[in-house]
């Protein structure tokens, strides 16, 4: 095959892909087509080499990784830092937001816990005050029976009424009204 045909081939080739893609008929012996062939050839590879290039580009782009930045100006330089700071700023603020949040949620529980504890024992309670006399110098006291076995614990204000009977004293009574 001698460079002629081949060269027809491609025009008619051409010609061919012209009224496919575009629509528009020229038939091979056109004299604008022989031109029109060697700007679309030029045209692809001048596609490709740019589509190569910008590869290369985006491959050196994706290795760049900056580490320095270089501020040329007192004002950008103040710009940058501000920005640190502001981030440091909130990123603060967040963590101590998140621990104050922690905190009231743990207090709002342990005042569950108290609440709840002082129902449950509120029962005991109520038969403890009912226990509570006052002697003649005005002193609130509890007179408890002396458990068996030795489990009576040292008490800082007591006395010992009996040999079955311990003293426990309160406080006084600020309005008392005995003497």
């Amino acid at each position: 095959m001698t460079q002629d045909e081949k060269l027809k081939r491609d025009l008619r080739s051409y010609c061919a892909f012209l009224i496919k893609e575009y629509g528009i008929i020229y038939p091979p012996t056109d004299p604008v087509i022989p031109a029109l062939f060697a700007i679309h050839k030029d045209m692809q590879l001048n596609n490709q080499k740019n589509a190569d290039i910008a590869f290369r580009i985006h491959e050196a782009a994706a290795k760049v990784e900056p580490r320095v930045f270089q501020l040329n100006s007192f004002k950008a330089a103040f710009g940058f830092q501000l920005g640190i700071a502001a981030k440091w700023t909130l990123w603060g603020g967040m963590l101590l937001g998140f621990a104050w949040l922690a905190t009231w949620v743990w207090s709002i529980n342990a005042d569950l816990k108290k609440a709840k504890m002082i129902i449950e024992s509120s029962k005991k309670t109520v038969e403890l005050i009912q226990k509570v006399r006052i002697d003649n110098a005005g002193y609130y006291y509890i007179d408890f029976v002396a458990a068996k076995r030795g489990t009576i614990k040292n008490f800082h204000e007591f006395t010992k009424v009996d040999k079955n009977t311990v003293r426990v004293y309160l406080g006084k009574d600020s309005i008392s009204t005995r003497y």
